[in-house]
């Protein structure tokens, strides 16, 4: 079962979280479950980065990440890790959550 978490941090910093998701989705041949996203935080410099895990165990390796339940996941959510073939069906409480593509 899918699981999320959540840390706040800058670009700088989760751009190391982002070349580890990606590690992860080449080792483990691209899961649906394992993903990434950002939102806007509070505070100016920093996103609140969100990322899903296909086990629990592999928590472990994103350290000062805190587990969150899927249905706090905000709106406007900013993609930078997924695998989109299949996404929407298998996630679309999340696919409604996400930022268009399309500048609007």
């Amino acid at each position: 079962m899918t699981i999320f978490a959540k840390k706040t941090m800058s670009v700088t910093e989760w751009a190391k979280v982002q070349d580890l998701i990606g590690a992860l989705q080449i080792s483990m041949g691209a899961p649906h479950d394992l993903m990434m996203f950002s939102a806007k935080g509070s505070v100016l410099g920093e996103d609140d980065i969100y990322i899903g895990l296909p086990d629990a165990s592999l928590l472990s390796a994103f350290p000062s990440f805190e587990k969150v339940e899927r249905q706090s996941l905000p709106d406007f959510l900013v993609t930078l890790v997924v695998r989109e073939d299949g996404f929407e069906e298998r996630f679309p409480d999340i696919s409604k959550k996400r930022r268009s593509r399309i500048a609007r």
